[in-house]
């Protein structure tokens, strides 16, 4: 994570082309690291914790020596692969000369030097220090064969004259690498000449030296000095300070706490609220309930009578002339009166039967006569009594 803080640091000064560099670069060193992690466990019968390792140096020579190689392009030991993209990202930092690019580049020097001590305890606690592990383990330990060996060698090879032959071509004064606006860095922001040229030597040397002094420092107490060391961890500030630094920082434990729990917390109710509810309600489920509903709805208005599936037409007709067909109004108009006038009259005509009298046909004297009699004396009844329904007189 820390190469890729430093990418993220050379994008944030407008360096791009820095940063692929970097992004190339640590490709063969950080990828070393761990077919060499891959190698010991191979080799120790997968037992992948190396506080039981120990010793191993004898054992595996080669994978002694490819880790080395990389953990030193790595911690950007001069003229190793990492050296030419990870300094020359630090020294950008201090070229902008801006108090908050200054601050970045002293925040970036101090997790250099933490990866200087992670890199130092995984060759120690592995190679250097007394065995730890079961003897069986030591007895069995072997290097891989020639289909393990060779990408080791090769990537070892790179980590050592990869920064040094593509320099030129990445971050070189001139190159035409980017001639295609590959990669666009605008001349106001470009400080290459500064960071070449305008940065103190001081400046430049300080990830080195705090990388050869902490790795001194560490060796030696941890071979020569182990006693105060020991002292000092089991003592109050020193098993503070373990604590600090073995839980991270504490970002994790914040973070646990008051971030991971609230998002838990917030997913949870949300798949609840709207995945469950909300969206099922609305999306599928409520789609089907809907469908139903409307199609139970539809089917209300097949009622078998004849005169609703002409209103149904008649409702829909104009429906298409006031939308779609006819912009003139006064036409519409005209279709409504005359639909209107004609239920009108229809409603007079329910309204004049109201004074029929009932027929008996049965008690009539015409009840033995033939069928096209008694039609012809029903049809002369219901004129007749028309004459005696009631009209309203003219004042």
């Amino acid at each position: 994570m820390s190469q890729l803080g430093m990418m993220v640091i050379a994008i944030g000064l407008s360096s791009y082309n820095i940063a692929l560099f970097h992004l190339v670069n640590h490709a063969f060193y950080k990828g070393l690291l761990f077919l060499g992690a891959g190698s010991v466990i191979h080799a120790v019968a997968d037992n992948q914790d190396f506080r039981r390792y120990g010793g191993l140096r004898p054992f595996l020579p080669l994978t002694y020596s490819v880790m080395l190689i990389a953990s030193l392009s790595l911690v950007a030991f001069p003229f190793m692969t990492g050296f030419y993209s990870k300094d020359f990202i630090l020294e950008s930092a201090y070229g902008q000369f801006y108090f908050s690019s200054i601050a970045v580049y002293f925040i970036a020097v101090i997790g250099a030097m933490f990866t200087t001590l992670y890199s130092v305890k995984v060759l120690y606690l592995t190679f250097l220090t007394n065995p730890n592990g079961p003897l069986i383990n030591y007895k069995k330990a072997h290097e891989g064969d020639i289909y393990m060996s060779i990408p080791l060698i090769i990537l070892a090879i790179f980590s050592i004259f990869f920064g040094y032959i593509s320099k030129d071509i990445f971050i070189g004064l001139g190159t035409g690498f980017f001639i295609d606006n590959g990669l666009f860095i605008h001349p106001s922001h470009e400080i290459t000449l500064e960071t070449e040229f305008a940065v103190p030597l001081f400046f430049k040397l300080l990830p080195l030296l705090f990388t050869i002094t902490l790795t001194i420092i560490s060796i030696l107490y941890s071979e020569f000095f182990p006693t105060p060391l020991i002292h000092f961890k089991l003592s109050r500030l020193g098993y503070n300070i373990f604590g600090f630094f073995n839980q991270r920082f504490l970002i994790e434990l914040f973070y646990n706490e008051y971030i991971t729990n609230i998002v838990l917390k917030l997913g949870g109710q949300t798949t609840k609220v709207l995945d469950n509810g909300s969206i099922t309600y609305i999306g599928p489920y409520g789609l089907e309930l809907g469908l139903v509903k409307l199609s139970k709805n539809i089917s209300t208005l097949d009622s078998g009578i004849i005169t609703s599936y002409a209103l149904y037409i008649l409702a829909g007709f104009i429906f298409y002339l006031f939308f779609f067909g006819i912009e003139d109004t006064i036409l519409i108009l005209l279709i409504l009166y005359g639909s209107f006038f004609i239920l009108k009259k229809n409603d007079n005509k329910v309204d004049s039967l109201k004074y029929i009298r009932p027929l008996k046909l049965t008690s009539s004297p015409m009840t033995n006569a033939s069928d096209d009699e008694q039609i012809y004396f029903w049809m002369h009844s219901i004129s007749t009594r028309d004459s005696e329904i009631p009209t309203k007189k003219k004042k």
